[in-house]
């Protein structure tokens, strides 16, 4: 795989984001091998993932310069009712 990435569309994410992608990229190489025990695989990245994406959300919503409303978003594309679930149980946890 590359080394090249793309840049968060914040630049003050963009550290967060190259780690997120190293760290994929190298889980997804491990993944995709036959021999990798996909039962027992768990996203090594996920906490990474978190950070960036928070720091995206908070980006978003603090210049608000593609002026969207995240929860409103989230009404329309989140629509399974795990997806819900999982968004209650986060904002519970921000509590």
């Amino acid at each position: 795989m590359s080394d090249r990435q793309m840049p968060s569309i914040f630049h003050e994410c963009d550290e967060l984001k190259q780690v997120y992608d190293k760290c994929f990229s190298e889980f997804f190489q491990k993944f995709i091998t036959p021999n990798y025990r996909h039962q027992y695989a768990v996203n090594p990245c996920e906490r990474l993932h978190e950070a960036y994406n928070d720091c995206v959300k908070e980006r978003l919503e603090k210049t608000k310069i593609y002026d969207i409303d995240l929860d409103e978003l989230r009404k329309e594309v989140i629509g399974s009712e795990e997806d819900k679930l999982k968004h209650q149980q986060q904002q519970q946890h921000k509590k």
